[in-house]
């Protein structure tokens, strides 16, 4: 009976810390990432342990044209919809200011104001997409390099 026991032991033991060590994500050093988090935008790119933008990312992509236009394409994106926002947060403080002396002025502004801010918001969905393409292209040219 006690033979059995060891051989039983060690391959549980061995497959409780295979299973653990699949588990973790750990950063392979070529690879790239999108940082995610409770307090990231994803559009952040994760490369050898430091933190990229999108501009940042597409200068690490000088063998793999496909990720660097898809990092650029995110930051041109991310600066419109940065501009739209801003346009957006003025236009909405511009109609409550008006609001108390022209209504209807206070509530186009307003109205305007929400949708630039609402077109802004889809615009950085593009850019997250645009992000994690770009992220799979340069793992895949890293991965066609290697082998």
């Amino acid at each position: 009976m006690s033979r059995f026991v060891l051989p039983l032991l060690v391959a549980a033991v061995m497959s409780f810390s295979a299973t653990s060590a699949c588990g973790q994500s750990v950063p392979m050093p070529g690879r790239m990432e999108v940082k995610e988090g409770l307090f990231t935008d994803g559009a952040k790119i994760i490369h050898k342990g430091r933190i990229y933008r999108p501009a940042g990312a597409a200068g690490l992509c000088q063998s793999c044209w496909e990720a660097r236009d898809h990092f650029l394409r995110a930051k041109r994106m991310r600066v419109r919809s940065f501009v739209l926002a801003n346009l957006g947060i003025f236009e909405v403080s511009v109609g409550a200011t008006q609001f108390d002396d022209v209504r209807v002025v206070g509530t186009a502004h307003a109205l305007v104001g929400g949708i630039f801010m609402t077109w802004a918001a889809e615009r950085e969905a593009q850019v997250r997409r645009e992000v994690r393409a770009g992220v799979d292209a340069y793992n895949r040219c890293q991965f066609h390099l290697a082998h």
